[in-house]
């Protein structure tokens, strides 16, 4: 219990002094949410649990990893559906800049976000990123 408690301590004290500064001069002031975000994001790693996708026939998929940051972040904010988490990273510049995309233009549209959420619920992705919180 004590390694947990430091390493917990030493996780929250890097968010704290290194990480939430560097990216407030970035983006400016973080709400709660945002940081709540980041801090899962840090914890979680969540693309360690991104399958790799090889080269296949046909358009290439769009960038995994920036998904599964957003799929993580509608969760967070609590947001129902997909629509409400696509006008929100198109209202929001530093949402969208947590998940990976710079520009508007960046981010897929409702039809790759649909198939990706359809791939990471065949990968049990929320079951890994569960556990790996639990862990």
């Amino acid at each position: 219990m004590n390694q947990t408690r430091h390493t917990l301590s030493t996780i929250w004290h890097r968010f704290q002094s290194t990480l939430f500064p560097f990216l407030e001069d970035e983006l400016g002031e973080l709400t709660a949410k945002q940081q709540q975000l980041i801090e899962t994001l840090e914890v979680v790693e969540i693309e360690r649990f991104i399958p790799h996708v090889g080269r296949t026939p046909g358009r290439p998929p769009k960038e995994r990893t920036a998904i599964a940051r957003a799929f993580l972040a509608k969760a967070i904010y609590n947001m129902p559906t997909t629509e409400m988490l696509l006008d929100r990273l198109e209202s929001d510049i530093k949402l969208r800049r947590i998940c990976g995309w710079e520009r508007k233009s960046d981010v897929p549209s409702r039809s790759t976000f649909s198939r990706a959420f359809a791939e990471f619920a065949e990968s049990r992705l929320t079951e890994q990123v569960h556990k790996e919180l639990i862990k």
